[in-house]
């Protein structure tokens, strides 16, 4: 695969005008021109099927993928977090499997995943970015690494990310690695080989996720 120089990029001048000025901040991301609906802290699932964001169905099949995969949440909860991974992807022009990818390669839908360098949860947001993001959205966080404002805060990061960068493969190295850290590898030319594996990761995860839930994309998030 063809390192992406910066010439070769077409979001790469976008993505360094957002970030010129980041690199010497705490907040590594500027607001961005995007704003998305504030959504309840804890969206009741719906009591008919007809009212569930996303097409019909698809909630169903979801909640049903994540009691596989997250067994100690009782029926309540589970149904809340599918219900929240497809109405802020929904909001955010999102494929709501690419969201459950990145979570199976971020924490194997792990609730109480935790890295080395303090990321968290689901999404494994840090939680100044978690904060962060909750707070643009007018959310504040039971506890850092409860599922509902975890999948919030990441799905609105990713997105933030997708409009800097400008392309699906280059956000998600952003998600991984740091925004800065990409911004400067694309502003010396070329961003190194080593990073391009946790895209083809989540992409090879979205292909199984596609085949299992036979479910056609909401949005794809893809700047090309």
């Amino acid at each position: 695969m063809r390192k992406p120089g910066l010439r070769g990029l077409s979001g790469a001048a976008i993505a360094i005008g957002v970030f010129a000025g980041a690199i010497a901040l705490s907040s590594p991301l500027d607001e961005g021109p995007r704003e998305l609906a504030v959504t309840d802290h804890v969206p009741l699932p719906c009591v008919e099927s007809l009212c569930e964001p996303g097409p019909r169905g698809f909630v169903d099949r979801l909640d049903a993928e994540l009691a596989g995969r997250i067994p100690q949440l009782d029926a309540f909860e589970r149904r809340l977090l599918a219900r929240t991974i497809v109405l802020e992807s929904e909001n955010s022009q999102i494929d709501p499997l690419l969201v459950l990818a990145l979570i199976e390669v971020e924490s194997s839908f792990d609730l109480e995943a935790l890295s080395e360098r303090g990321a968290m949860g689901l999404m494994q947001l840090r939680e100044p970015t978690l904060r962060r993001e909750l707070q643009r959205a007018g959310l504040e966080p039971d506890y850092p690494a409860d599922p509902i404002a975890n999948v919030q805060a990441g799905v609105r990061y990713l997105r933030r990310l997708l409009d800097a960068f400008g392309r699906e493969e280059v956000a998600l190295m952003a998600y991984n690695a740091g925004p800065n850290r990409i911004l400067g590898y694309l502003r010396e030319g070329e961003i190194p080989e080593r990073f391009f594996g946790y895209p083809r990761r989540v992409k090879t995860e979205l292909k199984r996720l596609r085949r299992v839930l036979a479910e056609p994309q909401l949005a794809v998030a893809d700047a090309r």
